[in-house]
């Protein structure tokens, strides 16, 4: 008795999973919507300094204080932000100007063969040559926007 109740048990739920993963759809499936992932730094920047609040027993008098280290390090540090995102672009205008003196003296064979190589490179910074703002470690822009975000899995 209790081997034909488990065989019906464990048949049905195979069943069960089958038609569920049949009607599922994957993240590729056209009539699903995209998910756009925006990050709000300033969100989850709050909800850490209330877990470190929370954690450390902070009072509220240790919580005003470190907000007001936190505001007065961001205005000193903005300036400095701008300034290297103004030293990023000159670079850029830079590295933008020698390639294309570079590219001017070669011959149209050269220049054939080397816009192949641009493309086929493994290496990053050769492929975006001549497009966009400049990209950082792993990719990200330098522009204070939140790099895009891969669709979650779902959890197995």
């Amino acid at each position: 008795m209790k081997k034909t109740f488990l065989s019906i048990l464990l048949g049905a739920t195979i069943i069960s999973a089958g038609a569920f993963c049949a009607n599922a759809q994957t993240p590729d499936t056209p009539d699903m919507p995209k998910v756009e992932h925006k990050i709000d730094f300033r969100q989850m920047h709050q909800k850490m300094q209330n877990k470190i609040a929370e954690d450390l027993n902070l009072t509220a008098e240790q919580q005003e204080q470190a907000k007001a280290i936190h505001e007065k390090g961001r205005a000193e540090i903005e300036p400095l932000i701008k300034e290297m995102k103004d030293l990023r672009e000159k670079m850029d205008t830079k590295r933008r100007s020698n390639m294309e003196e570079f590219e001017n003296i070669l011959t149209p064979d050269q220049k054939a063969k080397f816009e192949e190589m641009k493309k086929n490179a493994p290496h990053h910074k050769m492929k975006g040559m001549h497009k966009g703002p400049h990209f950082g470690h792993h990719g990200a822009p330098f522009e204070g926007k939140a790099p895009e975000m891969p669709a979650p899995q779902p959890v197995e």
